[in-house]
């Protein structure tokens, strides 16, 4: 899994958390070495600009509540899951038959070959 996964299974886990996470969860979360975790949480907080507050005596995180309903990634986070559905529609798209939909299509299928090409 690489960082940018491990980031978004984070932000996904602290803005669905209604409790603080811990860290141990945390770490069984995104399958990672426990240094790998808090360079994680780092660079969600301090790059990415997320409103993590952390409890070292209990060992957990979570959003600040009173910012977490208004914080989300920069961009466009795609997991390998949902990047791999990309590609699937995309050779879809190129194997049907340009008919009625090829102009209600092309708009869609712009931006997916412009989303691949990012991710390339």
């Amino acid at each position: 899994m690489d960082r940018y996964e491990r980031t978004l299974i984070l932000h996904r886990m602290l803005k669905a958390a209604r409790y603080p996470v811990t860290l141990k969860r945390v770490q069984e979360e995104l399958q990672c070495s426990r240094a790998t975790m808090y360079r994680d949480i780092a660079f969600l907080r301090d790059a990415l600009g997320a409103p993590i507050e952390s409890d070292s005596e209990n060992g957990t995180i979570h959003y600040a509540k009173d910012e977490a309903d208004r914080f989300e990634l920069p961009g466009l986070w795609l997991s390998s899951e949902e990047l791999a559905a990309l590609l699937a529609l995309n050779e879809l798209l190129d194997r049907s038959d340009p008919g009625v939909l090829a102009g209600a299509l092309a708009p869609f299928r712009a931006r997916i070959e412009s989303l691949l090409s990012d991710h390339a």
